[in-house]
């Protein structure tokens, strides 16, 4: 069972950003897979290691997007994303040193945020994106160059 199924009630209206969210919520769900199969850690740290990289690619790309927009609620984004990634690195660091394991606690954690920051931060800037005629395309522009900066 997943941890988190992906349906319309994530949606932002930005295809790209619906597509990272999906993305976000299967790589999540690959984690949980394999910790409660109880894969080792040499499998599941992998596992740990890209939810986090592709965070980082996301909150990146979905920030340059804001940027671009003149989103006045750019800078609670930044709070937030560096807020979750900081508790992530964190965490990454305790289960390297094997101070501590994936657990359910942890991985709901996740689940909790993504739900939260998705359903009622992002769905702000669909609104703000409508409101002032941003078009999808400069959204899909400004992540599509950010991806290609990446690598």
């Amino acid at each position: 069972m997943a941890l988190l199924t992906w349906d319309e009630q994530f949606t932002v209206g930005m295809q790209a950003m619906d597509a990272q969210h999906q993305l976000l919520c299967e790589t999540l769900n690959e984690l949980h897979r394999a910790c409660m199969k109880g894969e080792a850690r040499d499998l599941t740290e992998p596992l740990l290691w890209n939810l986090l990289a592709y965070a980082r690619q996301h909150f990146s790309a979905e920030e340059l997007m804001l940027a671009h927009a003149n989103y006045p609620g750019l800078t609670q984004q930044q709070f937030l994303h560096r807020n979750l990634t900081l508790k992530m690195e964190q965490y990454m660091a305790r289960f390297h040193r094997g101070e501590s394991a994936i657990d359910l606690q942890f991985l709901q954690f996740l689940r909790d945020w993504f739900t939260n920051h998705i359903q009622k931060v992002d769905r702000c800037y669909q609104l703000w994106m409508i409101n002032h005629r941003i078009e999808q395309e400069e959204g899909v522009c400004a992540v599509s160059n950010l991806e290609r900066e990446l690598g």
